[in-house]
C-alpha cells in the first residue's frame, strides 16, 4: 500500500500517526485527530472508515517502505558488508524520516485486530528473513566465529527499533553519522580490554 497521497488523506494519516505515537492507539479517538485538523468526525470517515483502518495504513506504509528497501540490497550483487551498510543506512534514514511511524511499528501492532495484525506479523516475517539473508551471507565469511543467524538478526534490528525512545535526528548525531555507529559496532563490534 503507498503512502496516502489525497493532501487531506495525508493530512489525517500524519495527525493520526503523530497521536498514536504520542497517546497510544486504545487511548486516541479520531475526534482529537478531527480535532487536530479542524474537521469534523464525518469528514474523517470520508477518507478511513475506523481508526482501526487509519492504523492499518500506518502500518502498512511501512512495512511497504522497508521491504521495499531491504528487497533492493538483497538483491543488489554487493558485497555482504556493503549490503550491511546499505541496509543500516536506508533503515535509520527512513526512520528518522519518519519517527512517529517508527514509534506505532514498535508499539501498536498489537493494537490491529487479528486478520490485520497476522497480515503485518507475515511481513515483519518476510523482512526478518530477508535480515537472515544478509546476516548468512558475512557469517559466512566469519569461520572463526559461531554466531547464530537468527540471533544476530534480532540483534540488529532490536537495537535499530528501538531509537524511538531515544533518537533525535535534530540533535548532534545525524541519521547518517547514527547509521554509521550502528555499522562499526556490527561490524566490528565493540573493543575488548587491554591487556599488556
Amino acid at each position: 500500500m503507498p503512502p496516502p497521497r489525497d493532501d487531506r488523506r495525508t493530512q489525517i494519516f500524519e495527525a493520526g500517526a503523530r497521536l498514536f505515537a504520542q497517546k497510544g492507539y486504545e487511548r486516541t479517538s479520531l475526534q482529537e485527530v478531527a480535532d487536530v485538523l479542524g474537521v469534523t468526525k464525518p469528514a474523517l470517515y470520508y477518507y478511513y472508515r475506523s481508526k482501526e483502518t487509519l492504523l492499518f495504513e500506518i502500518t502498512s506504509f511501512v512495512m511497504d517502505q522497508v521491504l521495499t528497501d531491504i528487497t533492493q540490497v538483497v538483491g543488489s550483487g554487493q558485497p555482504p558488508l556493503d549490503k550491511l551498510r546499505d541496509l543500516i543506512r536506508r533503515y535509520v534514514r527512513f526512520f528518522a524520516r519518519h519517527p512517529c511511524e517508527l514509534t506505532i511499528m514498535s508499539t501498536q501492532v498489537d493494537s490491529l485486530d487479528s486478520e490485520n495484525r497476522q497480515t503485518i506479523l507475515d511481513r515483519q516475517r518476510q523482512y526478518l528473513t530477508l535480515v537472515r539473508t544478509i546476516v548468512r551471507e558475512l557469517l559466512a565469511h566469519q569461520e572463526d566465529r559461531d554466531l547464530d543467524e537468527t540471533a544476530v538478526a534480532f540483534a540488529l534490528l532490536g537495537g535499530m527499533n528501538w531509537i524511538f525512545k531515544w533518537y533525535d535526528p535534530t540533535g548532534r548525531i545525524s541519521p547518517d553519522r547514527l547509521a554509521d555507529e550502528f555499522m562499526d559496532l556490527f561490524s566490528h563490534g565493540l573493543p575488548g580490554p587491554h591487556v599488556e
